[in-house]
């Protein structure tokens, strides 16, 4: 390992032991020499955001596998979640990526494999043989997986991007979900003069929206059924925001068919379920295209009828190769917003966090851990 800096021996890291149980532990610092790949490097983590993924895992789920193989895997114990991160650059494994050393930079939080069929067809974000930070996803058996929620983090230089001092180390950490979103919205066809609904106005419904007024939507259409998102999408300047709480179906159905009376060019959902998957085909347009970001083991039955007129109905999932760079140009010129969206965190307070969410629900748009 080459280094300009002491190392430490061991770490803080909040580390899932089991469903629902997160701890805060002192852990060895990864031995990136070890793990058989001279593309790695170690970051020191200076923020990292908290995913909405991240409580899936947290509760027992595994949405890396349901997105992308089409099956639940059981996560092992011991992973340290976090995949959304910045940093600095302060050991690599290999004198190729020296120059590396002291950049501020925005990992790709995975690794490819490159050989197998989905690489080779330019398929990567289904690659079946990902290596995953935070997800516990391709690095065999061992006592802790790595992820950000730590002082250290391992990268792979190839996917270190540098960020601009005038881009936070908070911004640079949404890059993994501003490129997801980026993923979401190609996937949703977005044309320009099209209106588009967002159900859903979380962090990953606000990006998306946001990506696709940038692909052109005529009209963007976004709806949630809590204040935070709802005021978030308000303050993200969306053409309409719509209050879903207390509305029978047929009623929010007929209020969006009037904002849009052709329907909607695409439908994004970010729910998944019954309801949401009902009223988003309902109010699609002729030749539109469904989007389902919540993949969730359920059975949905469909009249095939209501897919006439060439409609589409597709999931999405992780993001492609070249949507990283769009994203962080997209971020870097001020497009992408994302400075809203922050509260800051400690790395402590996390285990506490997340079992407050699990009580009471989550208290912030968004939380960055920012301190270590």
């Amino acid at each position: 390992m080459i280094t300009k800096k002491a190392i430490p021996a061991a770490m803080k890291a909040v580390v899932l032991e089991t469903p629902r149980r997160l701890a805060l532990r002192e852990i060895p610092v990864w031995p990136i020499d070890s793990y058989g790949d001279p593309d790695l490097v170690l970051v020191k983590v200076e923020a990292c955001g908290v995913c909405g993924s991240d409580f899936r895992y947290y509760a027992g789920e595994n949405p890396w596998a349901m997105h992308t193989l089409g099956w639940h895997v059981d996560n092992p114990p011991g992973i340290v979640l976090g995949h959304e991160y910045a940093g600095e650059v302060v050991a690599v494994a290999d004198a190729k990526n020296e120059p590396l050393l002291g950049r501020r930079v925005a990992p790709v939080c995975s690794k490819v494999c490159g050989r197998c069929p989905d690489c080779r067809a330019g398929r990567t974000q289904l690659c079946p043989n990902t290596v995953h930070m935070g997800h516990g996803q391709g690095w065999g058996k061992r006592d802790y997986y790595p992820g950000a929620y730590a002082q250290y983090v391992p990268a792979w230089g190839s996917g270190c991007y540098v960020i601009p001092d005038r881009l936070s180390f908070g911004e640079a950490a949404m890059m993994d979900i501003l490129a997801v979103c980026v993923h979401v919205a190609h996937q949703g066809r977005v044309r320009p003069g099209r209106p588009i609904l967002m159900m859903g106005a979380g962090p990953a419904g606000n990006g998306i929206a946001q990506a696709a007024r940038l692909l052109g939507a005529s009209r963007v259409v976004v709806m949630d059924i809590a204040d935070l998102p709802l005021e978030m999408a308000k303050k993200a300047g969306f053409d309409i925001v719509v209050d879903a709480r207390k509305k029978a179906s047929a009623a929010l159905a007929a209020e969006l068919m009037a904002l849009a009376p052709e329907g909607f060019g695409t439908v994004f959902d970010s729910v998944g379920g019954r309801d949401s998957f009902d009223l988003g085909l309902s109010v699609l347009a002729k030749n539109g295209t469904l989007v389902n970001m919540a993949v969730h083991d359920l059975d949905i039955p469909v009249n095939f009828l209501r897919l006439g007129s060439e409609r589409r109905i597709t999931t999405s999932s992780n993001f492609a190769t070249g949507d990283y760079p769009i994203a962080l140009s997209w971020l870097d010129s001020g497009r992408f917003q994302v400075k809203d969206w922050l509260t800051e965190v400690k790395l402590e307070n996390i285990p506490g966090l997340f079992a407050q969410a699990d009580t009471s629900g989550r208290t912030a748009f968004k939380f960055v851990i920012t301190s270590f």
